[in-house]
């Protein structure tokens, strides 16, 4: 049946268009399969014939002679000895003459005469490449089956390599007895029977594979700013220390809210936790509202940071936070169309990702303490030991980076983001807002963070801060009252009392509270409080003296009532011993050094 086949016809090979390759016999045909170009060993009866009839087959000489299979030099020297051939068959030169004129021999001329066909045209006498034809194979068919079953065997896990896949076809080979071939051939094979694909899915995950290889036709057409907005997480290549710059706290977390627009980077978040529905909010609640209070306590100018607004379209990964009833429920109250990537797509979030990218490796790389991107760069790079910044200092190094990046020309947009954003929002000057939203206050305590406290008799204890109003004072008593708080701006949280939420400040005005993160840093490898201890050297020592004192006042008086006691007890044991009369000491006479001195005289008769 084989001989029915002939290599290069298509056929549909296990349910799959493919066209034949080599025939080694009727049990094992090589056919590359059409759509993935992977090579598959089939016998005879998992092949379908395409009916012949139905047109589908095409003729084989049409792929022999495709004018595309062959260079320009390959085609005018075909030309050349076309028109040659044609004069000396038309007897317009000699066989000498033609010779001369294509520099061959008179046989190779003959042979050459041989392949002219007038209905092909100069195709007929293009140069076919001499030795064995590409994909046709020397080895027996007994190895070409052994190196098959091996690559479908050992590719089957993250852990497979060429070099498994030979070593499983030379111990299988010498087991038969067969020669084994080189690692060359085996790894040209491997090759043949897997795609580049299919190896990376593999070997790193359908994930990277699709990042590699999936198709993304099209682009998206964005006409305004905040038409289209991505939102994102990272693990920021950074090193930070704890407040003592002792002892290492890890890396942390970026949340950002990126306008697809103009690039703007309309709010983020910077968090040393894992993200989470506090840090979509942070993030989220900061790009829709004025930056005053963020750009105070990083110490910038809210002309440096003038981008918010709130947007048509948040675009977002399918992770928890993003998709929690509380976030979708408030985008969907307030106008905002939630709308997320198709799972394993990352490339559907690539501006957002890309930005990351140009963070991490244009600015972020460059700091003492970076931990790179990938294990190769990390050689060799004691982070942790190189570390030199706290958390607020990158805080507000990040601060001004994202000022640079606003300001720095985008090679798509061809301007800077903020260039962009003023553009649009002043083209004739003036201040570049977006409208003015009406429902602010609604807003800001939709999407800020919230926790659960007690109002007190002194106040609300929330992060290390007492918040205190005399409209608290009818309320002291009350559990579990919700707390709104703006995580970059804790002199003021809202309280719910009574149905309605109220602002209450620091109880101590003259106070400046941390922001949230700030206060979370603060935390990690910090000393324990407890009341009552002794913190500096000089109050343990003064302990210690006094200790010192009181031990020593009770020797002495123990010491002397024990003498009094013995006195005593000798007295009442030897009566006669003791004179009758006690002694009684008299005050000594105090002289007055001030009165002149006095003449001595002597007594009389002495």
């Amino acid at each position: 049946m084989t001989d029915q086949l002939t290599p290069g016809e298509l056929v549909v090979a296990k349910g799959k268009l493919a066209k034949v390759q080599q025939i080694f016999s009727p049990k094992n045909i090589r056919v590359i399969v059409s759509a993935s170009g992977e090579a598959l060993m089939v016998s005879m009866r998992d092949i379908e014939r395409i009916d012949l009839n139905a047109g589908i087959t095409p003729d084989n000489n049409d792929t022999v002679w495709d004018i595309n299979n062959y260079t320009e030099d390959a085609l005018l020297l075909a030309a050349a000895r076309f028109n040659v051939i044609k004069q000396w068959k038309a007897g317009e030169v000699t066989t000498s003459q033609a010779c001369l004129l294509l520099n061959s021999s008179r046989s190779y001329f003959f042979k050459m005469a041989r392949s002219y066909d007038e209905s092909i045209g100069p195709l007929s006498l293009v140069l076919q490449r001499r030795g064995v034809k590409k994909g046709i194979t020397r080895l027996d068919e007994a190895v070409e089956v052994i190196i098959d079953n091996a690559t479908h065997k050992v590719f089957d896990s993250r852990a497979a390599s060429y070099s498994k896949v030979w070593v499983e076809v030379d111990v299988a080979c010498k087991e038969q007895g067969l020669p084994c071939p080189c690692k060359d051939t085996v790894l040209r094979r491997v090759r043949l029977i897997l795609s580049e694909k299919n190896r990376v899915k593999i070997q790193q995950g359908a994930d990277a594979a699709a990042q590699l290889f999936s198709a993304r036709p099209g682009k998206k057409i964005v006409e305004r700013p905040l038409q289209w907005v991505q939102m994102d997480h990272t693990l920021v290549d950074e090193m930070l220390l704890a407040d003592d710059r002792i002892n290492v706290i890890g890396r942390p977390w970026w949340t950002v809210v990126m306008d697809l627009r103009t690039r703007v980077i309309l709010g983020y978040y910077l968090s040393l936790h894992v993200p989470s529905t506090v840090s979509v909010a942070c993030a989220f609640s900061q790009s829709i509202l004025p930056k005053a209070g963020f750009v105070k306590s990083v110490g910038l100018d809210l002309a440096d940071y003038p981008y918010y607004g709130k947007p048509e379209v948040l675009h977002m990964d399918n992770a928890a936070e993003f998709t929690s009833p509380k976030f979708m429920a408030g985008c969907n109250t307030f106008g905002i169309h939630p709308e997320y990537r198709p799972v394993g797509k990352k490339h559907y979030g690539g501006h957002v990702e890309r930005l990351i990218g140009t963070f991490m490796t244009t600015k972020v790389h460059f700091l003492k303490g970076t931990t790179m991107s990938n294990s190769v760069a990390r050689r060799k790079l004691d982070s942790e030991k190189n570390a030199t910044m706290t958390f607020s200092e990158f805080t507000r190094w990040f601060a001004r980076e994202v000022v640079v990046y606003h300001s720095t020309v985008h090679s798509e947009l061809k301007i800077s983001p903020r260039q962009a954003w003023v553009d649009y929002y002043a083209p004739n000057g003036g201040i570049p807002y977006p409208s003015k939203l009406s429902d602010i206050e609604q807003l800001k305590l939709w999407f800020m963070p919230q926790e659960s406290r007690n109002v007190n008799p002194d106040g609300i204890k929330l992060h290390g801060q007492t918040y205190w109003d005399p409209v608290l004072n009818q309320f002291v008593g009350t559990k579990s009252a919700i707390v709104k708080f703006d995580p970059f701006n804790m002199n003021e949280v809202w309280v719910k009392l009574g149905g309605h939420f109220c602002p209450i400040r620091l109880s101590d005005l003259t106070g400046q509270a941390p922001s949230y993160e700030e206060y979370r840093a603060s935390k990690f490898y910090r000393r324990p409080v407890r009341a009552g201890s002794i913190d500096d050297d000089g109050g343990r020592r003064a302990y210690r003296d006094k200790q010192k004192i009181e031990k020593d006042s009770a020797a002495l008086t123990r010491n002397e009532r024990r003498r009094i006691a013995s006195a005593k007890a000798y007295s009442d044991a030897y009566p006669d011993t003791v004179s009758a009369k006690p002694i009684i000491k008299s005050d000594p006479v105090k002289l007055d050094y001030s009165a002149p001195p006095k003449r001595f005289k002597a007594e009389d008769g002495k």
